[in-house]
């Protein structure tokens, strides 16, 4: 019996952990009346915070597309100059809360989600949906 209330405590820990991984920052806002369609497509890095993956890398990309279930396709994209190498990793998306609004949870490691959170677009900038 002890074995099931200790996995019972592990398991409650860990929902609470993982839900923790998708919270949202004090004081960041993410965009209202968000569009996907004109965020889907190639990104280009102009500045970063330093993550690990992209140590190392030049000419980033980020490249989004829909997915079968919904959700977005998520594929970054560094150059390597120390390896001669491009390096790329494929990630899900998921909206959090609605398709409106900027905020998703990102996977790049199975089931482990983290946070998302668009909080500013240039929308005298920001691309019209063509077609």
């Amino acid at each position: 019996m002890r074995g099931k209330k200790e996995m019972k405590k592990l398991s409650i820990i860990l929902a609470l952990f993982l839900m923790g991984c998708v919270g949202i920052p004090e004081n960041i806002k993410p965009v209202d009346n968000f569009e996907l369609e004109k965020y889907l497509g190639k990104w280009y890095e102009i500045a970063r915070l330093d993550h690990s993956f992209e140590r190392g890398l030049t000419r980033i990309t980020a490249d989004y597309s829909l997915r079968n279930d919904g959700g977005v396709r998520v594929l970054n994209r560094g150059y390597s100059v120390k390896e001669n190498a491009w390096k790329e990793v494929e990630g899900k998306a998921y909206f959090v809360k609605g398709s409106d609004q900027g905020y998703l949870k990102v996977s790049f490691l199975g089931p482990f989600y983290g946070s998302y959170i668009i909080f500013g677009l240039d929308h005298d900038n920001y691309p019209p949906v063509s077609g």
